[in-house]
């Protein structure tokens, strides 16, 4: 019992060394530092490089991030709170700052991570705004652009602050409701159709009912026409100020999701243009209308040469009317549905302006459609051209029945040649036949659906109607003398379209019957 005893007790006095002997190493506490080994010390972050050269550039940086591109209604309450939340806070402080630059520098990038975080308010239809300092001329010049999805779509907002503007069009471009051309810093998706660096916002004023543009776009794009531009309608905003019901198109241009064109392989693009001169190259075939090249912009000797042998040996193959022989110039197919979808749309244009062409790996194809405000029956019946009474049958012109839903359009030049020949002919019935459905679905229901015209008004009618209640544009005002002399109120100008659409498809399709009667 005592040895026991005596062992415990030797434990008792061994344990208070044992523990001194592991905590021999003291734990470095901050006194204890610098004697014996250092701590490591905690990194500090690399500090910001500055963004502005001095304090006074920063401060003025930062106040300008107060004012808002557009008014305070075009964005949500909720993100506009956030900001002003942010901005008051800040502004508050500026004051007490003194001269320091990190300082405001860091207040700078705060306010506008919360500028950035803005969310744009939506509405029933896509909205473009644009900022610009001073009017909008010809020539590009630099503006903001942002553009918004429908409050229904999920397309992101598109914002370009170092993007171009210039006026677009001809008789359009001077009118009060202005047309444009956008140049983007870089390729864009706007409102989810394909990429691009530029795009065109077409006015529409001179077509009352807004539609025929993207009517024929549509039309278009359903055939099968090759490069149709992809097109939506959009609400405009300049400088906050709101102008109207719009359409944002793909220009006919060459590029990826273009015209897919090899301009180095001598390949271009053409538009008819019968009197006017730009500084492009225009030329005349023998049997076609008088073109300039849209693309390239430059045509050297050698593309001069390559153009006017193939116009020659296709104008040669075409006056043997025989199919076998100029379909080794032209793509067939194109030019059948390019002369179906013309006589039906009828643009008083279509053999003087506007009429694109492309030629491509050695054949020429028609298309892609483009201008149609004066169309579908929106022509004047007094304008002193005859082109104008024949259009609207007056004066002894065409059938002289007085309404442009009649007669014979695309009768001349190249497709005078093609509609002599018996094969040619047939083509185009069979595939008039083959798409007929289509044709009827632009002013009645049917297999295809609710009509064309119906669906765009329940798509877009809130929209047309704020174009004439809250945009400076008058529902009865005649904007062109080119365009059809009575107005009417838009309800009644879309039901005008319709019935014009109805008599021209049901002309057309008697006219294809005779045509081939004997074939």
């Amino acid at each position: 019992m005592k040895r026991i005893l005596a062992i415990l007790l030797a434990l008792l006095f061994l344990l208070p060394a044992c523990s001194k002997e592991q905590s021999a190493e003291p734990v470095p506490t901050e006194e204890s530092a610098g004697e014996g080994e250092e701590l490591p010390e905690t990194e500090e972050p690399e500090p910001l490089p500055p963004i502005f050269e001095d304090y006074y550039t920063a401060r003025r940086a930062l106040l300008n991030l107060e004012d808002l591109d557009l008014p305070l209604k075009y964005y949500t309450p909720e993100s506009f709170d956030r900001f002003k939340a942010v901005r008051d806070e800040i502004m508050g402080q500026l004051n007490t700052t003194g001269e320091d630059q990190a300082r405001v520098e860091e207040m700078y990038r705060e306010l506008k991570a919360a500028r950035d975080g803005l969310e744009y308010a939506r509405g029933d239809t896509p909205r473009v705004y644009i900022i610009k300092d001073g009017g909008v001329g010809w020539g590009y010049s630099p503006c903001s652009v942002i553009v918004v999805s429908a409050e229904s779509e999920k397309y992101k907002a598109v914002t370009d602050q170092s993007a171009e503007i210039t006026l677009r069009g001809n008789s359009t471009s001077g009118a009060e409701k202005a047309p444009y051309n956008i140049r983007f810093s870089e390729r864009v998706s706007l409102l989810g159709m394909d990429r691009g660096r530029k795009w065109s916002l077409l006015a529409n004023l001179y077509d009352k009912t807004l539609m025929r543009n993207y009517v024929a776009y549509t039309l278009a794009g359903q055939m099968g026409l090759p490069y149709t531009s992809q097109c939506r309608f959009v609400e405009v905003y300049l400088n906050g100020e709101y102008r109207g019901s719009y359409n944002l198109i793909e220009p006919i241009t060459d590029g990826r999701g273009r015209v897919e064109i090899d301009t180095e392989n001598l390949d271009f693009i053409f538009e008819v243009d019968m009197n006017r001169n730009d500084g492009s190259y225009y030329f005349k075939p023998k049997h076609g209308q008088r073109m300039k090249v849209n693309k390239p912009e430059k045509v050297d000797s050698d593309g001069r040469a390559v153009l006017k042998d193939f116009f020659d040996l296709m104008d040669e193959a075409l006056m043997t009317h025989n199919m076998a022989a100029y379909s080794q110039y032209i793509d067939v197919d194109s030019f059948v549905d390019f002369y179906i979808h013309s006589e039906l749309t009828k643009s008083i244009d279509v053999y003087d302006f506007s009429t694109r062409y492309f030629m491509k790996e050695g054949k020429l194809f028609a298309g892609p459609v483009w201008d149609y405000d004066l169309s579908m029956g929106n022509v004047s019946e007094t304008c002193r051209e005859d082109k104008y009474y024949m259009y609207c049958n007056v004066r002894g012109f065409g059938t002289d029945s007085g309404d442009s839903a009649e007669g014979v359009w695309m009768d001349n030049y190249w497709f005078h040649e093609l509609l002599k020949d018996p094969a040619f002919r047939l083509r185009v019935r069979d595939r008039f036949e083959e798409l007929f459905p289509l044709f009827e679905n632009l002013y009645a229901a049917n297999e295809k659906g609710p009509c064309l015209l119906d669906w765009i008004l329940s798509r877009y009618g809130k929209s047309f109607r704020r174009n004439y209640d809250q945009a400076p544009w008058s529902e009865l005002g005649r904007y062109s003398g080119l365009a059809k002399n009575e107005t009417l109120p838009f309800d009644e100008e879309v039901e005008w379209l319709r019935s014009w659409f109805e008599r021209r498809v049901t002309w057309f399709a008697f006219y294809l019957i005779d045509l081939t009667e004997n074939d």
